[in-house]
């Protein structure tokens, strides 16, 4: 066993108070309002920050008359401090659902197509066999999610994986896809619309660089055309479906989330001419479960990763409408 008094964090004198410290700093970049948040004295935090300053031998934060800057050393520092304190807090759940039997706090990050259907299933089953267990869940883009998932902050994903993104340990447990769709409002399309139409027509999508936007501008890619310019760029779904209810304009989708609104009344799947959809799916990444160390998750984490496994395949297997009360 190493030595304790070996270890760098004993050698530079790092006290659990240095951790909030740094993330507080980190956040508000003034160590007023730092110290105001964490209550103690703006003397007490320079205290703090100077004696790990010392204990380092590298100045962590650049000091200027509106707050403080951290240096490439003080960005390292408040990186590993935001992992630590929410390690500390998974520690505390973990206790917590130990002494309680079902009690702690599950983090998912998710991408739009499950919160259609897999995660309101799941959160029900989650309500009846664990109803003190909080759930939260985060939507965002797969790369994203990944890399929160990375940083500690998140304890599972369902979202595409990419093995490029320099996120090493993920394990990837392949679900569905998600087929897309073309889609505006109910009543604005009558008829079946061509590629040339596509063109013209004025879109709201997500950004470029976007998965969904990468497979949208191949559609016309692929055939020697340019992408439409006629394009608002929005990635947040209220505002997406607020500017199709009030301007004739198209957007892409996943199906499941345009049959969810078309039972409002809301929006309808567009007609388009014969293997446009599928060309607009052809090379469409499968999403599924994306974990990392899942023998380091808490119990309750264990347990609804558990659940939405079984909730999966059940969904996979068309039986959706039927899944038996002891999914757990």
């Amino acid at each position: 066993m190493k030595p304790l008094n070996s270890s760098w964090f004993v050698r530079a004198r790092l006290k659990s108070r240095h951790i909030p410290m740094l993330v507080a700093l980190g956040d508000t970049g003034n160590l007023n309002r730092a110290a105001e948040g964490l209550g103690i004295s703006q003397p007490a935090i320079s205290k703090l920050l100077k004696d790990l300053e010392d204990g380092l031998e590298v100045p962590l934060f650049e000091r200027h008359a509106r707050g403080v800057v951290p240096t490439i050393y003080g960005e390292a520092m408040i990186r590993h401090a935001r992992r630590m304190q929410t390690s500390l807090e998974s520690a505390f759940d973990e206790v917590s659902a130990l002494r309680g039997g079902q009690r702690g706090h599950v983090r998912i990050g998710t991408i739009l197509t499950p919160c259609a259907d897999l995660l309101p299933e799941l959160t029900r089953r989650v309500r009846q066999s664990h109803p003190d267990l909080e759930l939260s869940i985060r939507t965002g883009s797969s790369r994203d999610l990944m890399a929160t998932l990375n940083d500690g902050e998140l304890d599972f994903l369902v979202a595409r994986f990419f093995a490029d993104s320099g996120q090493g340990g993920m394990r990837f447990e392949p679900l569905y896809k998600e087929p897309l769709c073309v889609c505006a409002r109910a009543g604005l399309i009558d008829h079946v619309l061509s590629r040339e139409e596509l063109h013209d027509a004025d879109w709201v999508l997500p950004p470029s660089g976007s998965v969904l936007r990468h497979e949208f501008d191949a559609l016309f890619q692929q055939v020697g055309m340019l992408p439409p310019g006629r394009v608002v760029n929005a990635e947040n779904l209220l505002m997406v479906t607020t500017l199709l209810e009030n301007n004739d304009m198209l957007t892409v989708l996943p199906r499941e989330v345009v049959a969810h609104y078309a039972r409002y009344g809301m929006l309808s799947v567009a007609e388009v001419e014969a293997g446009i959809e599928e060309d607009l799916n052809r090379s469409l990444m499968a999403y599924g479960i994306i974990t990392k160390h899942e023998e380091l998750l808490s119990p309750a984490a264990r347990s609804v990763l558990t659940l939405i496994r079984q909730v999966a395949q059940f969904f996979e297997k068309g039986l959706s409408q039927s899944l038996p009360d002891d999914l757990s």
